[in-house]
């Protein structure tokens, strides 16, 4: 398979493997176009794999068109195969809505975290507090959670939100059973070490960039771009920059406004961050 990355030769195209599954994703703005590359390499796609004593199994072949706005999507034909386009895609556990505003996972992610949930009541009866306290964290976060940095962000929808929101704390007064709300939202939090869904979504944010920050020269262009310009001592407060809007430019302070934006800690930025102080100070932000 490793001959499998050779078939892309275009800039706008990626293919991605995992395991037995392949992904090919194409950016553009001309729908047409984009039908037109999909097919062509879905085509070398399938002829590559005839070539090492596989196919391609058209049955599980599924098409999504991501876009802010409402189009018409296309039915792509390859080898006399029609492929007819969906709203929402799975990959590893994760749904994906056509216009990504993960409605469809959230849906997906109520409706186990209620099972748990009814679990979690009837487990109540027979386990202490301190137990119930390591079940809801093994059993329940870790679903409801899992894979956040992708979905949970700061522009998901007030209605998601709320939908976590009640999760989240119906599932703590299930573990005390408290189900006469005599526990305040702020105790149930302090009880668990639990953050709320809002703290979370920070928390991980958080990590994420400072570990893509961490990566140096060997992570994305824009990392190293922000990461090359990223110094807050010489920092001019109050000034206004006006800058050409007709091309990307990243800001000088980008990195470190951002993150001292969402968490009060002021971290070393030059020479990157120590994943143990970063692990530690967080914690400290958003969960305890």
């Amino acid at each position: 398979m490793r001959k499998l990355s050779q078939l892309v030769t275009s800039s706008n195209i990626n293919l991605t493997a995992y395991a037995d599954d392949t992904y090919v994703s194409i950016a553009g703005t001309d729908v047409i176009d984009i039908k037109a590359k999909l097919e062509e390499m879905m085509t070398k796609h399938d002829d590559f794999l005839q070539s090492v004593g596989m196919k391609t199994n058209v049955s599980k072949t599924e098409l999504i068109f991501f876009s802010r706005k409402n189009i018409i999507a296309p039915t792509i034909t390859v080898k006399n195969n029609d492929i007819v386009p969906s709203n929402n895609l799975k990959i590893l556990g994760i749904k994906f809505d056509q216009d990504l505003a993960w409605d469809t996972h959230m849906k997906e992610v109520r409706r186990k975290a209620m099972l748990v949930i009814n679990k979690l009541k009837f487990l109540s009866k027979f386990l202490s507090k301190d137990s119930m306290k390591k079940v809801v964290t093994s059993h329940f976060y870790g679903m409801i959670y899992y894979s956040s940095p992708v979905w949970l962000t700061e522009i998901t929808s007030a209605q998601n939100w709320k939908i976590l929101n009640s999760l989240h704390y119906r599932a703590l007064r299930t573990a005390v059973r408290d189900f006469a709300f005599k526990w305040s939202k702020e105790d149930l939090n302090a009880y668990f070490k639990r953050a709320t869904p809002l703290k979370w979504m920070k928390y991980s944010c958080c990590k994420m960039a400072i570990n893509l920050y961490n990566l140096g020269n060997d992570g994305p262009p824009l990392t190293s771009k922000l990461k090359a310009s990223a110094y807050i001592n010489d920092r001019q407060p109050q000034r206004a920059y006006f800058m050409d809007t007709s091309r990307l430019r990243i800001g000088k302070h980008s990195l470190p406004n951002r993150m001292n934006s969402m968490c009060s800690i002021s971290f070393n930025w030059i020479g990157g961050i120590d994943k143990n102080k970063l692990r530690i100070e967080l914690k400290k932000t958003f969960v305890n």
